[in-house]
């Protein structure tokens, strides 16, 4: 029951990793969900309160449910318990890192530079990567190669939600508009290597390039929410990148 509660979760809180997930074949699907359904939780509980002090402790709860789970204990928790039946040591550590990157929507400051922003939007999104590789069993010598996907992936996900953070009056940047730096960072990102997909783990970022490429070309479409959902080229490059895995 656990399991569909994982499910219910990630359809809802976040369609495109939930896709990604029901691409794969049931036993990696058993790995995925888990853990971006706490991915999920762990994104909200900043948002669900305004006070810092209660949000602080939010994110506090699962970071000792994550240090539980490394000491072969488990919290009642449907979501806690289905991810310490596939969470490695490896992985809890990733996901505590990207606990810690969440601090960001406490306090909401702006970014001081694009090189800090990168590092945060990776620091997210290598937490469920690298629990969902390391989960499957596919995690790779090369980390770095996987750092520069959590960079392409990340910024993807973090441009397509600028325009929300404007209408709440949370700064991107620490000083004037910047619109022209997210064609620098998509730039800087597209340089990157990243690693073949060649594991259900990394089906997620099989439109992230895309999306950077369109920003690339596109700055202005950042901050007045236009970005293309890419629906059919997405679903299509899912199903491709799902196919290879498989």
């Amino acid at each position: 029951m656990s399991l569909q509660a994982c499910a219910n979760l990630v359809a809802r809180a976040d369609p495109e990793r939930f896709a990604a997930a029901m691409s794969a074949r049931l036993q990696a699907r058993n790995v995925l969900l888990p853990i971006y359904a706490a991915a999920a939780e762990v994104s909200r509980a900043p948002w669900m309160t305004k006070e810092p002090v209660i949000a602080e402790m939010r994110l506090q709860w699962w970071r000792d449910a994550l240090d539980e789970i490394k000491e072969g204990k488990c919290r009642r928790h449907e979501i806690v318990d289905a991810l310490a039946q596939v969470l490695t040591l490896k992985g809890a550590e990733a996901l505590d890192k990207m606990i810690l990157a969440r601090r960001w929507d406490i306090y909401k400051q702006g970014f001081e530079s694009p090189e800090v922003l990168l590092e945060h939007v990776r620091d997210i999104t290598l937490g469920p990567l690298i629990a969902a590789l390391d989960g499957l069993g596919h995690l790779p010598n090369d980390i770095k190669a996987v750092e520069n996907l959590a960079k392409q992936v990340g910024l993807a996900r973090f441009l397509r939600g600028v325009s929300t953070l404007i209408e709440l009056k949370v700064p991107v940047w620490s000083s004037d508009n910047k619109v022209l730096i997210y064609s620098d960072l998509c730039k800087e990102a597209l340089s990157l290597s990243s690693p073949e997909i060649t594991s259900p783990a990394l089906i997620e970022s099989a439109n992230c390039k895309r999306v950077l490429r369109f920003v690339l070309r596109n700055p202005g479409s950042v901050e007045i929410g236009a970005i293309p959902a890419f629906p059919i080229t997405q679903a299509f490059s899912r199903m491709l990148v799902a196919w290879r895995c498989n």
